[in-house]
């Protein structure tokens, strides 16, 4: 476990309460005395923040006792119970400047996870390889529970017209904040919150990094290279993050079961030394950016780990070969290479290296008083986990998906509309309302059905030559901006399914900012999974039984 806030402790729980205390009282004294000498010429921000969320459905947790049935009724309790604070230090030194951000986080434990626990910890025992130990995965120190520095980096102008930034930081390219095309330098974290978070940078992994812009004002351009050495960088920190753990957002009706310790001992690790998947490996990116009359554009090149990993799949494959329902020939190891344990595991997790090559573009429409914005991204190679599960027959490994990994090239495009609407006589808004419509599309463009690619291995869903989601967000403000709704909406134009998410804010002064929402998921029928089965399961299936009422009481500083 890494200990970044200091010496370590006898137990992990007492780390994560020490960090967070510790952060407090400096982000305290901070706030109270950078006027009076202490840290006098340093800009201190940041918030001290509880966030609690309410199931409003009842999730499938399933009882290893009773043979997979549902453990209990959890519509209504709480899934979550959160402290944060985050403290932010800044300096401007006239010739350079420095960052700091540290952000603590606890968790109270409610009665819904040390359920999810049990279960996790019930499977563990579950094993058919006796040759080897098992143990599970705590999610309160392990998932929930960090304590850690977001941010420290140095940031001067080596010459007039070129700035270097180093140490710890975030790059975000792209022009969106919702689906990632451009904006894969970094990995986010998806396990304590889903995608559902608003601020992006509260979920996206900060890397150690070199980052170089050099200006050209003479064609009101500049030119960005970034450096990030594999070395500086912990494994788990680059790449997304997904909730294998069995926590509250693990795809449905995976809560409570870990990849380590799956039914029928399925073993699944994370392995970052695959030859053409080493996370250890430098990252390199390349982005030229500059106005060509009334747009703005962008061309960039970035060369490291995917962001979404894939499962290569043992070759030895202990739990049986083939996938005899829908013909699909089992691969074998990606590149021929497998290195985790034979004689326990079914697959391991990569993040194999890739290419992703991108144009943005964006400028203001005066016929419709819009902004337009467009993002579009090549990946070749891209890869994928192939081996479609038809109804109970079992796929390679029994699990879909495992029967290899195929590479194919890709194009990922969005497309955005930003508008200014007057719904003031209509809503009685206390000004002009912002909306925003996004539609994303991933296009493989060597698609074969035959393939039988996966969204997501584990899952019988078969992708599809065009994969489109098309979004709008509609922000409302009242009250001179102190009451502020928020409606999103989404819908799979693919697969079927969608999310509406209203949500208010309060504004109350200058610090306290109180926020609710609702998170509600849809999914066609046939999306429903089947709790003992496989069946065509996609994106919006995963989330069925996460419906949930979300409240964020914040106070900045």
């Amino acid at each position: 476990m890494r200990k970044e806030c200091g010496a370590s402790a006898p137990r992990p729980h007492a780390l994560h309460l020490a960090c967070v205390a510790a952060l407090a009282g400096l982000g305290l004294a901070a706030n109270a005395q950078a006027d009076d000498g202490f840290l006098d010429g340093w800009e201190v921000s940041g918030y001290l923040r509880a966030h609690l969320s309410m199931n409003l459905d009842n999730p499938y947790l399933a009882d290893p006792a009773a043979n997979g049935a549902p453990k209990g009724d959890y519509k209504y309790d709480l899934s979550m119970l959160r402290g944060s604070l985050k403290l932010n230090l800044f300096k401007d030194f006239g010739n350079s400047k420095v960052n700091i951000s540290l952000r603590g986080s606890q968790e109270y434990e409610t009665s819904y996870l040390k359920d999810l626990q049990k279960v996790a910890d019930q499977y563990a025992a579950t094993d058919l390889f006796s040759n080897r130990r098992r143990s599970s995965v705590d999610l309160m120190d392990d998932v929930y529970n960090k304590a850690e520095v977001r941010e420290f980096w140095w940031q001067t102008d080596l010459r007039p017209g070129t700035t270097i930034k180093l140490g710890k930081q975030q790059v975000v390219w792209g022009e969106t904040d919702f689906f990632q095309s451009m904006d894969v330098i970094h990995g986010y974290d998806f396990r304590w919150r889903s995608f559902l978070e608003a601020e992006n940078e509260e979920l996206r992994k900060p890397l150690w990094m070199a980052n170089v812009v050099q200006r050209f004002d003479a064609v009101d351009g500049s030119l960005q290279f970034v450096y990030i050495p594999g070395r500086m960088n912990p494994a788990d920190e680059r790449g997304n993050s997904y909730d294998v753990e069995g926590g509250r957002w693990a795809n449905t009706p995976n809560r409570g079961i870990t990849f380590a310790a799956a039914p029928f001992g399925a073993d699944v690790p994370y392995n970052y030394d695959h030859k053409d998947a080493r996370m250890d490996d430098a990252a390199l990116g390349l982005r030229w950016k500059a106005v060509a009359g009334k747009w703005e554009y962008s061309l960039g090149w970035f060369r490291g780990p995917a962001q979404v990993p894939v499962i290569n799949p043992n070759p030895d494959n202990p739990l049986g070969v083939g996938n005899a329902s829908s013909g699909r020939s089992f691969l074998g190891a990606w590149h021929g290479e497998y290195r985790s344990d034979r004689s326990s595991t079914v697959g391991e997790l990569i993040f194999p290296q890739i290419d992703v090559f991108g144009v943005t573009a964006n400028r203001y429409l005066e016929g419709i008083d819009s902004v337009f914005s467009m993002e579009a991204s090549y990946i070749p190679d891209n890869t994928y986990n192939v081996g479609v599960q038809a109804g109970e027959a079992g796929g390679c490994a029994f699990f879909p998906g495992f029967c290899g990994i195929v590479e194919r090239d890709v194009v990922k495009l969005m497309l955005r509309m930003d508008k200014q609407v007057d719904l003031t006589s209509f809503l009685k808004t206390s000004r002009p309302s912002f909306l925003s419509v996004q539609l994303f599309d991933t296009w493989i463009l060597d698609y074969d059905r035959k393939d039988e690619i996966v969204n997501l291995a584990g899952f019988g869903g078969r992708t599809k030559e065009h994969s489109a989601i098309l979004t709008a967000i509609l922000g409302m403000n009242y009250n001179s901006d102190r009451i502020n709704p928020t409606l999103a909406v989404g819908t799979d134009l693919s697969y079927g399914g969608g999310f509406v998410i209203p949500s208010v804010e309060f504004a109350y002064g200058n610090h306290w900012r109180i926020k609710a929402e609702a998170d509600l998921f849809f999914n066609r029928k046939y999306q429903k999974r089947a709790l003992t089965g496989f069946n065509d399961t996609n994106l919006f299936g995963y989330f069925d039984g996460n419906n949930q009422l979300s409240v964020r009481v914040t106070y900045q500083f």
